[in-house]
């Protein structure tokens, strides 16, 4: 390990609270359904030279080597200075590498704070998304009236209909229309997140100190310019956004947000992005939410969307209403599941309407 010193290797991970306006998205306690805010930054050693960066449910990665520090998500400005303070006290070599899971706002914005020295890498999709046109958004935050900037509406529809778990919270579009005047630009949506430096398409291989690691786009699901990143040393993958959504917590079985139909990705694609991942040689789960999960974990919500599909595919060839589908599909092997009494519902909801707009 690359620490400085034995003493500051046993100091317990610095915790530092501030305020920021990714700690207002309000997260469901997974006991009841009490919105919870969470402010704990943290470090955590995973294993080896891999750590866990956290701001509170948000989860980084960074692998430190001799030569520099390979970092996956700087998950917000605020946060990204303060872990910029914590890596050069603890292993005084530089940030080289800054990789985005995907484009969205709460995990890439941020990366600023190391460009002096980080190239910056991303999904060929990135850049597709910062054009300066309506970019992907998740939670339902879509382009509702083709104007081609975000308006409140757009925002505030998901987050009045299911508070908690889709779009962002009241005040979240007033705090980022920085000039006030009713609308939100793509530019000012994205003024914290660089533009990717480097990109890839299907595979990439990243080399620093000795250290190999391998980046993979799965496919679409949560978002469409997805990375999955394998660190084949540590036998870690990290991926954030899918397989466990900003919902989980130490549990992976959790009824997934599953905002409008699907965050408008064909539920195959889902399923078939979630066995890509689970196809690497890793032991490891190290997301972008929840615990830190073994890979038999990772079977279950693989397994919860394949029976989803199932279950609302024979309802439509059984020419059920969409009511009557959600009062008979209990989904009843996973009725010990987190959200399950809220979103069982709401997911069979999603479904229905991803398996109608996405014929099979």
């Amino acid at each position: 390990m690359f620490q400085k010193s034995v003493s500051q290797r046993l100091l317990l991970p610095t915790i530092f609270l501030f305020a920021s306006w990714i700690f207002s998205l309000p997260l469901l306690a997974q006991d009841d359904d009490t919105p919870v805010f969470t402010f704990r930054n943290s470090i955590v050693n995973i294993t080896g030279d891999l750590y866990r960066a956290s701001n509170g449910a948000w989860h980084a990665i960074f692998l430190a080597t001799e030569e520099g520090i390979i970092l996956v998500d700087p998950l917000n400005t605020a946060f990204a200075e303060w872990l910029k303070v914590q890596l050069d006290e603890r292993f005084d070599v530089p940030v080289r590498y800054v990789i985005y899971s995907h484009s969205h706002f709460d995990h890439a914005a941020g990366a600023g704070v190391f460009a002096d020295t980080a190239t910056i890498v991303a999904h060929e999709r990135v850049v597709m998304n910062m054009d300066g046109r309506f970019p992907h958004m998740p939670g339902d935050m879509i382009e509702r009236n083709n104007n081609g900037v975000i308006d409140r509406e757009e925002i505030m529809i998901p987050t009045t209909t299911d508070p908690g778990i889709c779009g962002m919270f009241d005040g979240w579009f007033e705090q980022m229309d920085q000039d006030s005047d009713g609308i939100m630009t793509p530019a000012e949506l994205q003024a914290d997140i660089l533009p990717p430096n480097l990109t890839y398409s299907d595979r990439m291989s990243l080399t620093l100190g000795g250290k190999t690691i391998e980046l993979m786009h799965p496919g679409k699901n949560h978002g469409d310019d997805m990375t999955a990143v394998l660190f084949p040393d540590e036998r870690v993958v990290f991926a954030s956004d899918m397989i466990a959504d900003a919902l989980v917590r130490d549990d992976i079985r959790s009824i997934p947000s599953a905002c409008g139909p699907l965050d408008g990705t064909p539920i195959d694609e889902w399923i078939r992005s979630y066995e890509a991942v689970a196809a690497l040689d890793f032991d490891i789960f190290a997301g972008g939410h929840g615990g830190i999960f073994s890979k038999e974990d990772i079977s279950h919500p693989i397994q919860f969307l394949r029976d989803l599909k199932a279950a609302v595919q024979e309802g439509l060839a059984n020419g059920l209403t969409l009511e009557e589908m959600q009062e008979q599909i209990m989904l009843e092997e996973y009725s010990d599941w987190a959200y399950y009494d809220r979103l069982r519902p709401k997911t069979i909801d999603a479904a229905y309407r991803n398996l109608t707009l996405f014929r099979y």
